[in-house]
C-alpha cells in the first residue's frame, strides 16, 4: 500500500484499488471478432471483475451502480450486458433472500476460463514472480527459509 500512497496519495489510495488482470484489458487483441467487445461492454466486464473481491461470492452491482461507475446510461448498460452473457462472459443468475430476488448475480467463472485459455495460448513476455497457493499447488517458487534456518542446499 506504501507503494500506491507515495504513486497517488492518500486521497486517491483511500478510495481504494481493484486488481483487474492484463489480460482482460487487452482481451481484443486475443479473441476473434464475434468476441471482441465493445468500449461499453470492456468498461461493463471491466466494473464487474472490479466488483469481484472473493473466488466464492459472485459481485451483484446494480444496474445504476455500473452505470454511475461506467458513466453511460442504464439502457447502455442493460445492452452491454445483454450482449456479454450472449458471448459468453459471464452467467447471470438471480439472488434471493428468503423468497424474493433481490439482485442479479453475475458469475465470471467463464471470463476466468477465457483468461487462463488466452494465457495458455498467448506467451507472457513480462511475467510476474507468483506464490503458489492451495488453489494453483503447481505454481513452482523457491521456498523462503524462515529467519533461523540454515539455507536449503
Amino acid at each position: 500500500m506504501s507503494d500506491m500512497l507515495t504513486k497517488w496519495g492518500p486521497r486517491v489510495a483511500k478510495r481504494g484499488f481493484a486488481q483487474i488482470p492484463n489480460y482482460l484489458l487487452e482481451l481484443n487483441r486475443f479473441v476473434d471478432d464475434e468476441h471482441k467487445l465493445s468500449a461499453t461492454e470492456s468498461l461493463t466486464l471491466i466494473h464487474l471483475v472490479a466488483s469481484w473481491w472473493k473466488k466464492d461470492e459472485m459481485p451483484f452491482p446494480s444496474m445504476r451502480t455500473l452505470s454511475e461507475r461506467s458513466g453511460v446510461s442504464e439502457r447502455q448498460v442493460q445492452r452491454a450486458l445483454k450482449s456479454l452473457e450472449g458471448k459468453g462472459y459471464f452467467r447471470k443468475e438471480r439472488k434471493r433472500i428468503k423468497t424474493v430476488i433481490s439482485s442479479n448475480v453475475y458469475d465470471l467463472t467463464p471470463t476466468a476460463k477465457i483468461l487462463d485459455e488466452i494465457a495458455d495460448h498467448y506467451g507472457n513476455a513480462h511475467p510476474r514472480k507468483i506464490k503458489p497457493t492451495a488453489a494453483h499447488p503447481g505454481r513452482e517458487s523457491k521456498p523462503v527459509p524462515k529467519p533461523d534456518a540454515p539455507p536449503a542446499s
